[in-house]
């Protein structure tokens, strides 16, 4: 496919018809919707390295545009004759389930593990006729092999009881989770705390353990952070996460004065109740 092209009827009578450029190669290649929100997400691709998953208004012929800088190219003249296209496109593209989140989901017909992709039973994947897509909010793409983590392992770690304990502190997140999920314990999740003195390793320590699960350095999407944001931030960072190890480093770099009542929330899996601006409750977040 080379790309997109309009033909546009010649007004003489003995003049060849004109085809015009309008994008290079788009298409649409799953299409999910949330079943508890309803919305629904579309995945464009170029058939070669871009891959863009956006809301399915990105057709629209306002954003259409803003996939320019995915990668994608786009004739704006004739953005309106392309959104048409991948309407129908759209259209004409099975619908499957879209899940919020990252760990343990239980949806009504069987139990996800959402990590860099969703992991579902055997016997369910068997039996699926459509796709799963899950929205995580996490840098989870692993970035090397299991058999590299696993010789840094042996070389590093092993005969190391504190790093050992560290490893499990984050292999132990996703067990909590699926053992709730089967109502085998009724806690929501733990919280350890690593103390010391400065550069004794805990940060190192803690970057392991979450190393398991994706990407352990600090940034914007990783499972790492600081406790240095507003409470409403870091609540919306540990929303929709039941089963992923994430850490907070540097308590003492919070600054908000009701750490404790923080501490309170994420062992409880529930963020502050707030009022919107109709004076209801706004939808709680919530974690494990």
């Amino acid at each position: 496919m080379e790309g997109w092209f309009l033909t546009i009827p010649s007004r003489k009578k003995d003049a060849e018809n004109q085809n015009v450029f309008i994008a290079s190669p788009i298409v649409i290649t799953a299409r999910f919707i949330d079943p508890n929100s309803k919305v629904e997400k579309i995945i464009l691709s170029d058939f070669n390295d871009a891959e863009l998953v956006e809301e399915a208004d990105i057709l629209s012929s306002q954003k259409l545009p803003t996939i320019i800088k995915f990668g994608f190219n786009v004739n704006e003249k004739y953005i309106r004759d392309l959104g048409f296209i991948l309407q129908q496109m759209r259209a004409q593209t099975p619908l499957s389930p879209m899940y919020q989140g990252v760990g343990v989901i239980n949806t009504e017909n069987y139990p996800i593990i959402s990590l860099d992709e969703p992991y579902v039973s055997k016997k369910v994947l068997s039996s699926l006729k459509e796709d799963i897509l899950c929205d995580t909010q996490y840098d989870l793409r692993p970035k090397g092999t299991f058999e590299d983590w696993w010789r840094m392992y042996l070389d590093e770690v092993k005969g190391n009881l504190l790093l050992e304990l560290a490893v499990i502190f984050g292999v132990s997140s996703l067990v909590t989770a699926f053992l709730k999920s089967k109502y085998e314990v009724e806690f929501t999740g733990t919280i350890f705390s690593f103390t010391g003195n400065s550069s004794t390793g805990k940060s190192t320590a803690a970057a392991l353990a979450v190393s398991i699960a994706g990407n352990p350095t600090k940034g914007n999407n990783t499972l790492f952070r600081s406790w240095n944001g507003t409470r409403n931030a870091l609540e919306g960072y540990l929303s929709q996460n039941f089963g992923l190890p994430i850490v907070l480093d540097e308590l003492s770099a919070a600054t908000f004065k009701d750490t404790t009542g923080l501490l309170y929330s994420i062992a409880e899996g529930q963020g502050r109740q707030r009022a919107n601006i109709h004076g209801g409750v706004k939808s709680l977040k919530n974690w494990g």
